[in-house]
């Protein structure tokens, strides 16, 4: 059995004023490609399919065009795909009916059922069939982005969310093995912020979930799964040097921050039991970022920089977006008007205009200090930035969860509106 997981896409996500439609749907026709011919039997998609919790009707249709390609071309094809943090579980489960009786599951949210309204972790228990047979292979954890109060409330828990999350897989685990017959492997999804996890120090896209309380440690899955299907972290990596926990990593560029990591899909073989060859392939970019200089220089440098571009010419459909980086000493109102002149007729995307200022203090040379735009600022951040501006202190650590829980309160209103 051959298994391709994926995670963050990000459907109808806008780069800055971009539209970025025929870069997905290049991606999209890419992986239908890839499964033919890598004659992969399941496709794991960890989370965050859409960019915003309320996509817009373009995003939704693409999305739905894809699974009914899958179902054209793939009809054997076993599709799982969870919810991530961006991703509204209503909006996501909406065609399931229409599924019934294909391979395709998507799973938006976490399920209670029976007395006490326990968490119904068999309806998240998906078994792998071995190709054109009803044997099953393996069982999947389609675990979703778990919101606050979908993990279990153990006693000591309280407002813990890595130890709720870390006991909901040991929970469904314990309940995947009861079902486990020798020869079945166990494998797990999951769309959350793991400790150690890395990324690029200039990223502000890959932001705390819950208040920066979330982050689990691999040691916290249960020694039974052989492979986690991680999504969220953009950047695709094995997590804690263990080659069968890993995130996918997001299939295009989602900032500036990201265009030197490696685009990418992970595919893996399970077999007898055991999950074995685990390997990657590069996700083929329709357009790509660019960062010109890569680091912050005065202007007449920038300008020099961006005279040598190539002109715009047969590849204007894949020419990539520009982020220009000007170190200023003082103010200069010219400054768009100067860049964009610049880049006229040059084969990239004007997309953002990055300043530091680098400030003279006491005759020597200060650090730069650079502009930060609001929308690289979290709520939580702002909140932080305000409270500490107020009241001359760093913020309480327990306002961020609380914070966090009014947002997702908001959320879930605005998903059932």
């Amino acid at each position: 059995m051959r298994v391709l997981h994926t995670a963050d896409w990000h459907l109808g996500q806008t780069f800055y004023q971009y539209d970025r439609y025929e870069e997905h749907q290049h991606f999209l026709n890419w992986l239908l490609q890839t499964i033919e011919q890598e004659r992969i039997d399941v496709l794991l998609i960890s989370g965050d399919i859409f960019d915003v919790s309320n996509p817009a009707v373009a995003s939704v249709r693409q999305f739905y065009h894809f699974l009914r390609e899958i179902l054209q071309r793939f009809p054997e094809l076993q599709v799982i795909a969870t919810a991530g943090n961006h991703d509204s579980p209503v909006r996501l489960e909406m065609p399931v009916p229409f599924l019934e009786g294909s391979h395709i599951h998507l799973i938006g949210s976490v399920k209670r059922s029976g007395e006490g309204a326990a968490i119904d972790y068999r309806s998240l228990i998906i078994p792998l069939y071995k190709p054109q047979t009803t044997t099953v292979e393996a069982y999947c954890l389609s675990v979703p982005f778990l919101r606050l109060g979908d993990y279990p409330k153990a006693e000591g828990n309280g407002m813990d969310y890595a130890k709720g999350v870390s006991q909901f897989y040991q929970e469904i685990t314990k309940e995947a093995q009861e079902m486990l017959k020798p020869h079945q492997a166990l494998i797990a999804m999951g769309h959350l912020h793991a400790s150690g996890a890395e990324i690029s120090e200039e990223d502000t896209a890959e932001r705390a979930i819950v208040g920066g309380v979330e982050a689990i440690s691999a040691g916290q899955f249960p020694e039974a799964l052989q492979y986690v299907a991680l999504g969220h972290i953009h950047k695709a990596q094995r997590l804690a040097g263990k080659d069968f926990i890993r995130y996918s990593g997001s299939p295009l560029p989602l900032s500036f921050a990201e265009r030197r990591y490696s685009h990418q899909v992970v595919c893996f073989e399970i077999e007898d039991g055991k999950v074995s060859d685990i390997r990657t392939l590069n996700v083929p970019l329709h357009r790509r970022v660019l960062s010109i200089p890569e680091t912050h220089r005065p202007i007449e440098e920038v300008l020099a920089a961006l005279g040598d571009l190539p002109e715009r010419g047969q590849q204007e459909d894949t020419a990539p977006y520009l982020e220009v980086k000007v170190l200023l000493t003082e103010p200069l109102p010219d400054l768009k008007t100067q860049i964009i002149k610049a880049v006229e007729g040059k084969a990239v995307r004007l997309s953002r205009i990055d300043v530091q200022y680098k400030w003279a203090i006491d005759s020597e040379e200060g650090e730069p200090q650079r502009e930060i735009q609001l929308e690289e600022l979290s709520p939580q951040q702002v909140l932080k930035g305000v409270y500490e501006k107020t009241y001359n202190e760093e913020m309480p650590t327990f306002y961020e969860a609380l914070v966090e829980e009014v947002l997702q309160e908001l959320e879930a209103q605005q998903n059932n509106a």
